[in-house]
């Protein structure tokens, strides 16, 4: 009895296995997968490196996201005062969304970052203004002091992930040396 059962729970391992492996092995032989990596520039690893070409420029679409995260989460504001930001938060998302789209079709990412900039210049203090309106002078604050740590963190995983870059991909940088 317990040969049978050692038996069948063998079986069933293998099994297991051989699906697990199979799935694996023709992930590198789908359609799909050869699609999205052309999409990407034909780079090894997807998304994964430079973030679609993004690498080292500030994404204001996120910067409005994680500020909708920390008033929300963070600061605390009551549901009626969600109700009377989120016309504001939509509005500069879209304007943001609409500004990097075009962005992205020219292709130049030089010219692009400068523009990212020009955009955080004028769309930022119009922002402000209009959150200004909605939230207490307390609430403002706060939202703004938890935007500033968030980028100075953000430069810090920027520079410290240039940092590994030009240590040849390891840290503490430098050759291969032997071991």
């Amino acid at each position: 009895m317990k040969q049978k059962f050692f038996a069948i729970a063998a079986i069933a391992v293998l099994a297991i296995l051989g699906v697990f492996i199979f799935e694996y092995a023709t992930l590198a032989q789908r359609p799909d997968r050869n699609a999205q990596n052309q999409q990407r520039g034909n780079r090894q690893g997807g998304e994964r490196g430079n973030r679609g070409g993004m690498q080292g420029m500030v994404d204001p679409i996120a910067i409005v996201d994680n500020s909708w995260v920390d008033l929300t989460f963070a600061v605390k504001v009551d549901d009626e005062t969600l109700v009377k930001a989120r016309p504001i938060y939509q509005a500069t998302r879209e304007q943001f969304a609409a500004k990097m789209t075009e962005l992205r079709a020219a292709g130049d990412w030089q010219a692009m970052q400068s523009e990212v900039q020009k955009l955080l210049t004028t769309a930022g203090p119009k922002f402000q203004a209009s959150l200004k309106e909605v939230l207490t002078a307390d609430q403002l604050a706060k939202l703004n002091e938890l935007t500033k740590q968030r980028q100075e963190r953000q430069n810090q995983q920027r520079q410290r992930m240039n940092r590994f870059r030009e240590g040849g991909g390891r840290p503490g940088g430098g050759g291969g040396g032997g071991q």
